[in-house]
């Protein structure tokens, strides 16, 4: 059994337009959105289960495949106005997650080059520091020590600019992939 054919088991597939559909199930327009956010749309946050399960459906979803939300609604008559708002939040929510990620990335930049030239100007002296030698045992502590930390500088930089980056860039990919998918309602026959 192959990716698709597992995928296919748990989300409608259209096969013609390569796409799987998220569906979501909430009772009423209102269950969609965060209830400790007194905001009005589409400033509010969105339920955090909701969030959650979108997130992961997106996880799971390949992305080489497209995706859909298809948002049910249970227990309400069709609101044209309230779907809009609905919609419109998605979209808000994940444009503002996506922001939040851009500035994360913006922030760890600059403390990676913090660490970069405190890592050059540790390892700067190190060398420096060897016209100075002597038999002290504190002056050579001191010497290993600077080697060391502009070593620990340097990999900290190392590991924010490339192995955390790589956390970021692939949040902002699942946002954009959330911004950009096709979302619609549909509504039970029998609420």
């Amino acid at each position: 059994m192959n990716d698709l054919d597992w995928l296919r088991e748990i989300y409608p597939y259209d096969s013609k337009k390569r796409t799987f559909t998220i569906q979501a199930r909430v009772s009423l327009y209102d269950d969609f959105f965060n209830p400790l956010d007194p905001s009005p749309a589409p400033a509010r946050d969105l339920a955090p289960e909701l969030v959650s399960y979108l997130n992961q459906c997106s996880d799971e979803i390949l992305n080489k495949y497209q995706i859909e939300i298809a948002l049910q609604v249970q227990n309400e008559t069709r609101d044209i106005q309230r779907e809009q708002e609905c919609l419109k939040s998605l979209r808000t929510f994940y444009q503002h997650e996506t922001f939040v990620s851009q500035n994360q990335i913006r922030r760890k930049r600059g403390l990676a080059l913090r660490y970069i030239l405190v890592s050059l100007t540790c390892l700067a002296a190190y060398i420096i520091s060897e016209q100075w030698v002597t038999a002290a045992f504190i002056w050579s502590l001191l010497r290993e020590a600077v080697l060391i930390g502009g070593w620990v500088f340097m990999w900290e930089a190392v590991t924010l600019n490339f192995l955390e980056m790589d956390t970021h860039y692939e949040e902002i990919k699942k946002y954009r992939r959330l911004i950009e998918a096709k979302a619609g309602f549909i509504y039970d026959e029998n609420p």
